[in-house]
């Protein structure tokens, strides 16, 4: 993000649903999700940005089976990223290495 001002959308909504485990508290998720987008991203405070974020939290998007931390939010993993995602290609074309 802080190169191009994009992060690929299927990287995107994987790091959105992950900040879910990682913050106390779903508002305190959503914070930091709304301020790294607003930030960083080129559509930060559009109302697509606002879309995403909202999606990664349930929004726009089908109830799951419920599962601690998630609820009934879709869960995203990184065996599903790793099967969907070129994850190699994306960390060597982005890392400092």
């Amino acid at each position: 993000m802080l190169s191009s001002g994009k992060m690929h959308n299927y990287m995107r909504m994987y790091w959105g649903k992950r900040i879910l485990a990682w913050f106390p508290s779903v508002e305190d998720a959503y914070g930091i999700l709304a301020w790294l987008n607003n930030k960083y991203e080129m559509d930060g405070r559009d109302a697509n940005g606002w879309a995403g974020i909202a999606w990664c939290f349930g929004k726009h998007d089908r109830p799951w089976a419920e599962r601690p931390i998630y609820g009934m939010v879709r869960y995203m993993n990184a065996a599903g990223l790793k099967r969907k995602f070129d994850i190699e290609a994306y960390v060597s074309k982005w890392s400092n290495g």
